[in-house]
């Protein structure tokens, strides 16, 4: 069987430098708030709900798959923002009602035939954007 070069899944993706994140929550509102928090410290929108996943050689590529340079913000709606038209991933965040205080080893997610690094967050940890920026230090590709 041919291992799937591409999906669409429902995230959100941030690209901080030239490094991708994909941000999935079950909550809309969980995964707006930490984009927000993330753009604010200088990230740059790629795809806000859905975002198209593409292997490319050994990298996992995010692009929009919906309508680009917009995210949608409760109570305001769709806003208009600079965004990149795709990034190279190199973390998955999972938004939890609680996250592991220690994980037992590190996780990673195959999308498209690629592992990709997963670091869970907590919905309201306000030192959650930092924690990104650790993480891909740490650990991302």
């Amino acid at each position: 069987m041919a291992e799937v070069s591409s999906e669409t899944i429902q995230a959100a993706c941030v690209a901080i430098g030239a490094r991708g994140v994909l941000i999935e929550a079950r909550d809309d509102a969980q995964r707006t708030d930490l984009l927000l928090r993330l753009i604010d410290r200088g990230a740059t929108l790629v795809s806000d709900v859905r975002t198209a996943c593409a292997r490319r050689a050994n990298s996992l590529i995010a692009a929009p798959a919906g309508a680009a340079g917009q995210l949608e913000i409760r109570g305001i709606g769709a806003v208009e923002m600079e965004s990149l038209a795709e990034a190279e991933i190199a973390l998955i965040v999972v938004v939890l009602e609680a996250a592991p205080r220690l994980p037992e080893d590190r996780r990673f997610r195959n999308i498209a035939g690629i592992a990709v690094p997963v670091l869970a967050l907590g919905p309201a940890e306000p030192a959650a954007p930092i924690k990104v920026d650790y993480a891909l230090k740490a650990f991302a590709q």
